[in-house]
């Protein structure tokens, strides 16, 4: 195991206990309401259930100032098995990639499934309620000079999920914020529907 892939461990250990440590249940026997579809409605109820994947949106889209304009992300991205090496749901990290050759990872957060499975109605709030995590690549070209994505704001608003298998649909509303390696930032916006796949990673 190399430096950074220990560096990567350890990181994603320790957030993982922290969620861990906050209590959540793991219910997931909960009643399917009416499925609010990829707009995730405000008003609408989340549904417990399969997710039919072959409908997710081929891409999440931010657009970005500063005259770099589209940046998106493959869409869905990829949830991975619970973290604390046991089966079943937990706290997973998710990681998404960028729409461009090499499918670079780009964003990757902690996501507490268990505890959303119990309050699924309940948005996911960037950055408290997910932290980032180290597997983000933090040198990918985006308008020709490498940057890094530096933080996220916003809410996820689920309209379907399946905890057993990974998955979820909802969308996501919020800011990203991208430092280049000169330290000059740029920032997207994003409101797009948002889905989860599950990936064969821990």
């Amino acid at each position: 195991m190399t430096v950074m892939e220990r560096t990567r461990a350890v990181g994603l250990a320790l957030v993982a206990a922290a969620l861990v440590g906050c209590g959540g249940r793991q219910t997931l026997d909960l009643p399917a309401d009416v499925d609010a579809g990829t707009d995730a409605g405000t008003t609408s109820r989340a549904t417990i259930g399969p997710v039919d994947l072959t409908q997710a949106p081929a891409e999440l889209s931010t657009t970005c100032d500063h005259g770099i304009g589209l940046v998106a992300f493959d869409n869905p991205c990829l949830v991975g098995f619970n973290l604390t090496g046991q089966m079943g749901v937990g706290a997973h990290e998710v990681e998404c990639t960028l729409a461009v050759a090499g499918n670079p990872i780009a964003w990757s957060f902690i996501l507490p499934l268990s505890q959303i499975a119990t309050q699924p109605d309940q948005p996911l709030i960037f950055p408290n309620g997910s932290p980032m995590t180290p597997s983000a690549n933090k040198h990918i070209p985006i308008s020709g000079k490498p940057a890094g994505v530096s933080s996220v704001t916003g809410t996820v608003t689920f309209s379907r999920l399946d905890p057993p298998d990974r998955a979820f649909v909802a969308r996501f509303v919020g800011t990203m914020i991208w430092t280049q390696d000169s330290g000059l930032t740029f920032s997207c916006a994003v409101d797009a529907p948002f889905w989860g796949a599950p990936g064969g990673f821990l």
